[in-house]
């Protein structure tokens, strides 16, 4: 929050000292304007000044008279005190040769003005050529200066819209590369929000910038995904439990079974225990022990798959996953009709992961299976490596899926089953455990021809070739 005081406190300064360098600008132009109407004043004297001298001698030339020599003699001294005076200014204008020019000019018109007041009529032409001369100077001088003037003005007329036009490309800038910086800022939220639904932290790092704001938004996202993760944990726990309800018909058909046959056998023991011959009365007892450790098996497989405890990835080999999984839901699926099929090889690369996570990824799937073909079907299972990566296959002949379904069948609470039979976490979570892996799961479907879902998993380093 600090370095956005600080960002602020800055913007704020560089737009007041803006402002104070426009007005100081034209403030500049305002004063220099004044200036240059004085020197154009000044410019308009000694035309004045110049043509009182001409008009003095043309009254010397047709009545004459030596006042009026007199008094255009006093205009033109008047004149080139005024020209001395805007030395610099002619200077800048026309150059230094043209002002030496003048005062050569003014000079020799002196001259001819002395010569004529001696009575020397033969300079009368020379004379009026000179003053005919310095009026035409003087008139240029005075154009000149007149548009600079009207240039000087223009500028001051043009600097508040020249201002108001850079302000609009600063202001235009900043709200570009605002405006690209906050899409950003969004794409990133979108991106992340989405990753983060389907389990997929990575996105959370997208973001690299370092302003303030941005590294607000990756650490709430970081601790949303460290909560998130906790709760998928719960959720991953909890949906086991409904897993295990799921699983209570085949584990109880598991159970019947060789519960039915320890009873049956001990009924018989009891019965010819006084007639029957000590060895069938050893076999019968270890038909009863065999059962018995059959339906300990059971549960025994149940109580590992519902342990919550903390998880390990360790190198696994995929047959050994699907073989236990499928003991716990092999039941299910014969009591649905639905007929297994397998072909993982023992001698695929082992992965490195968790044997009761993955359980819940198939065991999700295989009983997702179940559920699509009603009427019973076939799951085929199927391992292969694929690169650096061992990849599953769980294909069903069931019902399938529609495009759209498809499209959002990893999205949490996502279902298409009634009200009461499921949460639409089941795929999510799948999708989550599979991420965490470093692995990704894909799906393939069409109405009507079933559904194959692909699990790939990293290859434990090392692994040979299959």
């Amino acid at each position: 929050m600090q370095a956005l005081k600080i960002k602020g406190l800055v913007l704020f300064g560089a737009y007041v000292l803006f402002m104070l360098l426009t007005m100081g600008m034209y403030w500049w132009n305002i004063d220099a304007f004044r200036d240059r109407l004085t020197t154009m004043d000044e410019f308009h004297n000694v035309l004045s000044d110049i043509l009182e001298t001409r008009r003095y001698e043309k009254n010397f030339m047709f009545y004459p008279e030596p006042n009026s020599l007199k008094e255009a003699l006093v205009y033109l001294d008047r004149a080139e005190g005024t020209v001395e005076v805007l030395r610099p200014k002619i200077v800048e204008i026309e150059g230094e040769a043209r002002y030496a020019e003048l005062r050569a000019s003014i000079g020799e018109y002196r001259t001819l003005l002395h010569s004529l007041a001696g009575g020397d009529k033969t300079v009368a032409v020379r004379t009026r050529e000179y003053g005919a001369g310095l009026v035409r100077t003087a008139q240029d001088l005075l154009r000149e200066k007149q548009q600079r003037i009207h240039s000087a003005l223009d500028r001051i007329k043009f600097m508040p819209i020249l201002v108001m036009l850079t302000l609009l490309v600063v202001i235009t800038v900043v709200f570009v590369w605002q405006a690209r910086k906050i899409l950003e800022r969004l794409n990133y939220v979108q991106r992340a929000a989405e990753g983060v639904a389907k389990g997929d932290y990575e996105a959370i790092q997208h973001l690299r910038s370092e302003d303030p704001i941005s590294v607000l938004m990756r650490a709430a996202f970081t601790n949303m995904a460290d909560e998130l993760d906790k709760r998928q944990e719960q959720l991953v726990e909890a949906r086991k439990l409904v897993s295990i309800g799921t699983l209570t018909s085949g584990i109880a058909h598991e159970l019947n079974n060789p519960l039915n046959n320890v009873s049956l056998t001990a009924d018989t023991l009891l019965e010819e225990l006084d007639a029957m011959p000590r060895a069938e009365m050893r076999e019968l007892l270890q038909d009863i022990i065999g059962e018995t450790a059959r339906a300990s098996e059971v549960v025994r497989n149940l109580l590992d798959f519902s342990r919550a405890e903390q998880r390990t990835l360790r190198p696994l080999g995929m047959a050994a996953v699907i073989r236990q999984t499928l003991k716990l839901v092999g039941n299910q699926l014969a009591l649905g009709g639905v007929k297994v099929e397998t072909d993982v090889p023992v001698d695929l690369p082992d992965i490195r992961g968790d044997m009761h996570y993955l359980q819940q990824v198939f065991i999700n799937l295989f009983l997702n299976a179940d559920q699509a073909m009603e009427k019973g079907g076939h799951l085929r299972i199927t391992g292969r490596r694929q690169g650096d990566m061992l990849c599953v296959d769980v294909a069903d002949t069931g019902c399938g899926m529609d495009k759209d379904t498809l499209s959002r069948v990893f999205d949490p609470f996502f279902t298409t089953k009634p009200v009461g039979k499921g949460t639409g976490l089941g795929l999510s979570i799948i999708y989550g455990i599979v991420r965490k892996h470093g692995g990704s799961v894909g799906v393939r479907s069409e109405p009507g021809r079933g559904t194959t879902f692909t699990v790939c998993l990293p290859i434990q380093d090392g692994g040979g070739e299959a």
